[in-house]
């Protein structure tokens, strides 16, 4: 996902919902009481230039055809803004609007096996969407430029500039990896249960950058926060509740300050 948030806090907050509502699903579809699916730490990459930006989003619309499921993002069925990128003015404002229903965790029934066959995946997303489409409908906006106003590019002629670099790195692409690999009906081999542990990483990446100046002014001011952080923290660990915490911080857990007998 490429965001854009006028507010950091509600950002965190929208991410950490996020993790929580996709683990309760799988674990409704595996039919699990515990998943472990994410990495001890939270690594959101910031986005420091425009440049970063284009090439962000390029490589977010290029991942279907990456993963051999289409030859072309016109192509993918699934979840994606890349009709309204194409078809909206070139506008930061420009916005369409979307009419979806709720799916919820009760609308799932737990899966035969972990990577069923595909007919008992057509029937369960024929069960979800019949189940969702009795509920009244809510609206999603969709803002294909608002991501240029952290650049301060509001001009509709440089948007449009925008625009049609993104569309032809994509097209470029595509060309590039249709020789390639057959298509693949779905993600076979795609298994997640309790066996699965989260990739060790030594280096994390959090920020992406096309300029070096940038980069190591980020780097100076994450260290900073990185040290307000471990204060908080031990703060936390001498028993304060009412602990000031840097705005945009994935909070730790409470730590144990006794043990129970």
């Amino acid at each position: 996902m490429h965001v854009f948030s006028l507010d950091c806090s509600a950002l965190t907050h929208f991410h950490e919902r996020l993790k929580k509502r996709l683990t309760d699903f799988l674990k409704r579809l595996l039919n699990l009481s515990h998943l472990n699916l994410w990495d001890n730490r939270t690594t959101i990459g910031e986005v420091l230039d425009l440049e970063a930006a284009i090439q962000r989003i390029v490589y977010t619309y290029l991942n279907p055809v990456r993963a051999g499921l289409v030859r072309s993002i016109d192509d993918y069925k699934g979840c994606n803004t890349w009709k309204e990128f194409l078809s909206v003015p070139p506008d930061v404002n420009a916005t369409v609007e979307w009419k979806a229903s709720w799916v919820l965790a009760t609308d799932l029934t737990p899966l035969s096996r972990p990577n069923p066959s595909v007919p008992e995946e057509r029937a369960l997303i024929s069960l979800i969407e019949k189940q969702a489409s009795s509920r009244e409908r809510n609206t999603v906006k969709i803002m294909p430029f608002k991501w240029l106003e952290a650049f301060r590019i509001t001009n509709p002629v440089e948007i449009e500039k925008i625009r049609q670099r993104i569309i032809s790195e994509v097209r470029q692409e595509e060309a590039r990896l249709a020789p390639g690999k057959p298509l693949s009906v779905r993600l076979e081999g795609f298994t997640v249960d309790n066996s699965y542990v989260p990739r060790k990483r030594d280096r994390k990446v959090f920020m992406y950058s096309s300029c070096k100046r940038l980069r190591l002014a980020f780097l100076q001011t994450f260290e900073i926060f990185i040290k307000r952080c471990r204060s908080c923290y031990q703060l936390m660990k001498a028993g304060h509740t009412n602990v000031p915490w840097p705005p945009a911080c994935f909070k730790p857990p409470i730590p144990r300050l006794c043990n129970a007998l």
